[in-house]
């Protein structure tokens, strides 16, 4: 088994376990808002924070996606050899990475929604 599948394979699972983290603090923010423990300005600052951790870990996301595209590129360009798994992996972490870029869009938008949100409620 090669560096990069380790690599890979130990990344992915690192961020599936920080995102059922930031899963389960979302979760928990949606209990106590309609619980009612937390009032309307609470529970906006908090959605502010859960979306910020999730654009943190997006951006991890997709740094290591990039971090791993080079990899793959730069083993192929030393060893000369762009063979079929080359080509498979720079595929994969090529189209993961432009997954990931989309999703990082859609987060930053909405954070800078709810931050007007925020900001509105405290008027």
């Amino acid at each position: 088994m090669g560096l990069i599948t380790v690599v890979g394979m130990v990344g992915g699972l690192v961020l599936v376990l920080l995102a059922r983290r930031v899963r389960a603090a979302a979760e928990r923010l949606l209990a106590d808002e309609r619980s009612g423990v937390a009032g309307p300005r609470e529970a906006a600052r908090a959605r502010v924070e859960q979306r910020r951790r999730s654009l943190r870990l997006c951006q991890a996301v997709c740094g290591f996606m990039g971090v791993l595209l080079v990899a793959v590129l730069g083993r192929s360009a030393v060893s000369g050899e762009w063979g079929g798994t080359s080509a498979y992996y720079a595929a994969v972490f090529g189209v993961l990475l432009v997954v990931s870029a989309v999703v990082l869009v859609r987060l930053t938008t909405d954070l800078r929604a709810s931050e007007r949100e925020l900001d509105a409620s405290g008027e």
